[in-house]
């Protein structure tokens, strides 16, 4: 007999009764299980090779088959195949599948009056419902999740244990009798059930604001007229961030935004991500995304979704994650502490928050911004030795497990510098996948910077396991993320965002990294020319801050700046700048260089949320036909280091960087601005900024493309529209992160790539 182990996403999906209908159709002998760690165990008595082709060729839908071990054993007295009860050999990794939007099977029934359940907002089976925001410990059984609290009635219970059943194995099934239920509280009212939801829709409706619990979490809903938005960023202290949208369908999608084919597509996929859209009225949604040409929308993904939508009659409503600033989506009673309108709360228990998934296509390809719902948990393939953790970045934080040679990157878990997020979230999600793997970590990485959070937990946690602690460089985090997704062992890499820790104390954000591990180079090879961040953290909320410091520089005074005096905030002045100038910390951020840009153009002279002023500087680019001659210079300076991290045995030692000059051109842009004073002009002149960045990049990187360097690009600024295009234009081929995120949500990846360098020291 054989004895197969297959591992991936195969617990939860209706793994086991398709093996079980599999091997009963080639009439085998022998039994499928769930593992102790969530593989599953199959044992056949013949005709291995044919059953392995079919077990890949015909898989149910939302499976994934990471790998396949086959070994030998002696007979077993079995006369038939059976499916056995979980439990077995330990070892390996195999992970619940993500949450997964409903199926057309269970939506069909969702609305059939004949159907036992009709319009029950928790109908799930085998292809669809919440996973990994139930699961609590492997294997995936029902008793193993949140469900464990509601026992299936006597029909439930003969759809679970019927093998030809599409509920076979279910574990999240349930139905009005015994499964979890809505309630709305809103004021006096109490109102259990449909009559709960159908309640919600009318007061969502009358410009009430209204939470509502969802697969992960909490989110705050309302229509979108303006005058309710408004209401809504006063409640939550968010003035000028944008909202996510969920439309009913894709008909009213279209109506209001471009949608491409590929977006089309990944919007309605069982993932269902917000996508980032192009309005088709730029001054369309104003309040839901202010001063912006974007919007991002979702569509219904829950059954709760699609029936409040039987109710509704608005076409789209504001569906953003119910939480403060900073905070971490509530998924209890806490959200009462906002209150709002009402709250459309059920009593199943969320184990795991997940966030929704953010996507934009950029230049045709698809960026993942925030990595959650659809896509957590998910194996990737990472060739190490060593078992790790890595702790990720402060804002839009991950962590990423190593075991095995096998990563899993955690769910989005957010601004880890706030108190709840940290302790709530981050330590929760630690304990979460450590445990869930069994965990035994040789060393955990963690940022550079020496004040984070997480790089202070990251020093605690190494003493406590007793392993080695590796600080990773931010940019070289970056760099690997891409690295790592395509199994890269050399590249030259541009890293662009807006704040990273670099090996000199600086800020850096704008570098062309050179990283090969077969002949230990590491290397700063170019980077923006630096520029200084007055009042340090103020720079960054005040772009204003950042443009006296490039003019400054660029001219020698800053006599040109009197224009805008206008924006001073109280307290300020240039000559008070002038005097700080020198003070300042230096740094190389190509976000905060477009930060300038946008105050220069006069978008956006305060930032109220992560990226506001580049994003609305985006919405206002006109791309043209345009000259620009990069101006490089050579310096040496410490750049040339003996690893991508910092350990016991780092080095460094100087070489030749290329810098890119900017202060000169961007010194011409605002000259001609103030003369013109013609806003209609400011699309260019932004394009044209954007362009010479790409084109100087590009010149500095094209020297080690010929050298045979792949290249690869990531951090926020991977997100704008029209530098990444411009970059591929100048480069030509150019990898950027596919399976995790470009910006820092996927920096835990590329710090835990280290992973597979330090077996080598």
């Amino acid at each position: 007999m054989f004895r197969i182990t297959v591992r991936g996403i195969v617990q939860g999906v209706g793994f086991r009764p398709f093996v079980y209908r599999l091997a009963k159709s080639m009439r085998l002998r022998g039994y499928v299980k769930n593992t102790g760690t969530g593989c599953v165990e199959i044992v056949i008595d013949r005709d291995v090779e044919e059953f392995i082709k079919r077990l890949r060729d015909e898989k149910p839908p939302i499976s994934e088959i990471h790998s396949i071990d086959v070994e030998e054993i002696s007979d077993i007295p079995l006369d038939d195949f059976i499916i056995e009860k979980s439990g077995g050999k330990k070892g390996g990794i195999s992970l619940p599948p993500p949450d997964v939007a409903v199926c057309k099977s269970c939506l069909r029934e969702l609305f059939d009056p004949r159907d036992r359940r009709y319009m029950y907002p928790f109908i799930s089976c085998t292809d669809c419902g919440p996973r990994f925001s139930v699961a609590i410990r492997l294997p995936y059984d029902r008793e193993n999740t949140t469900f464990l609290e509601f026992p299936l009635c006597d029909l439930c219970s003969k759809e679970y244990w019927s093998m030809e059943d599409r509920r076979y194995y279910a574990q999240s099934i349930a139905c009005p009798r015994c499964g979890p239920d809505y309630e709305l509280i809103a004021g006096d009212l109490r109102i259990k059930g449909i009559e709960g939801i159908k309640k919600t829709a009318e007061l969502i409706d009358e410009g009430h604001l209204i939470a509502i619990k969802g697969l992960g979490g909490y989110h705050i809903a309302c229509i979108t007229d303006d005058d309710v938005v408004f209401e809504l960023r006063k409640k939550l202290g968010r003035p000028q961030q944008p909202f996510a949208v969920m439309a009913r369908d894709m008909d009213v999608v279209k109506s209001v935004a471009y949608v491409s084919e590929e977006e089309e597509r990944e919007m309605l996929s069982y993932v269902r991500p917000i996508t980032v859209l192009k309005k088709r009225d730029r001054d369309s949604f104003f309040a839901v995304a202010p001063h912006l040409d974007t919007i991002g929308i979702m569509l219904p993904y829950a059954p709760i979704h699609y029936i409040l939508f039987r109710f509704l009659k608005a076409d789209f409503i504001v569906m953003t994650s119910a939480n403060k600033p900073g905070e971490p989506m509530f998924i209890d009673d806490g959200v009462f502490s906002l209150n709002l309108d009402g709250v459309l709360r059920h009593n199943l228990t969320i184990y795991n928050r997940v966030d929704d998934s953010v996507i934009k296509f950029v230049g045709g390809r698809r960026l993942i911004i925030r990595r959650s719902r659809g896509f957590v948990p998910k194996i990737i393939e990472l060739n190490s030795d060593l078992n790790g953790m890595a702790v990720g970045a402060e804002l839009y934080n991950s962590i990423t497990v190593l075991k095995d040679g096998k990563a899993i990157v955690s769910q989005y878990i957010g601004n880890t510098s706030n108190f709840r997020t940290f302790n709530e979230f981050f330590k929760k999600a630690i304990d979460f996948f450590m445990r869930f793997v069994d965990l035994k970590p040789d060393f955990i990485a963690c940022d550079l910077h020496p004040l984070y959070n997480t790089t202070i937990f990251a020093e605690k946690f190494s003493k406590r396991y007793n392993c080695r602690l590796i600080r990773v460089q931010h940019h070289f985090a970056h760099a690997m993320s891409v690295m790592a997704e395509k199994g890269l062992d050399k590249a030259v890499a541009i890293t662009v965002d807006g704040v990273g820790y670099g090996f000199d104390g600086t800020v850096w954000g704008g570098e062309i990294l050179l990283l090969d591990f077969d002949k230990g180079i590491f290397r700063r090879i170019g980077r923006l020319e630096s520029f200084r961040l007055i009042g340090g953290d103020l720079a960054v909320e005040y772009p204003l801050r950042v443009l006296f410091s490039i003019v400054y520089k660029g001219c020698g005074d800053y006599g040109i700046l009197s224009y805008y005096e206008r924006y001073l905030g109280k307290g300020e002045s240039f000559e008070l700048f002038e005097k700080m100038h020198e003070r300042a910390i230096k740094t190389t951020s190509l976000g905060r260089l477009l930060d300038a840009i946008s105050a220069m153009l006069e978008v956006c002279f305060e930032r109220t949320y992560e990226g506001e002023p580049a994003m609305k500087l985006e919405s206002i680019v006109k791309p043209f036909e345009c000259e620009n001659r990069p101006k490089i210079r050579k310096v040496e300076e410490d750049s040339v280091y003996s690893n991508p991290f910092v350990d016991e045995d780092w080095k460094v030692r100087r070489g030749e960087v290329s810098v890119l000059e900017f202060c000169d051109v961007f010194c011409s842009e605002l000259e001609r601005y103030i003369s013109s004073r013609d806003k209609d002009i400011r699309g260019e002149i932004a394009y044209r900024l954007i362009d010479y960045i790409a084109k100087g990049f590009a010149e500095i990187v094209r020297k080690y493309v010929k050298m045979g360097y792949p290249v690869v690009m990531s951090g926020g600024v991977t997100y704008n529209s029209y530098f990444t295009p411009l970059v591929r234009k100048y480069i030509g081929d150019l990898y950027l992160n596919e399976k995790v995120a470009c910006g820092d949500n996927g920096i835990s990846f590329g710090q835990i790539y280290v992973g597979r360098f330090l077996n080598d020291s």
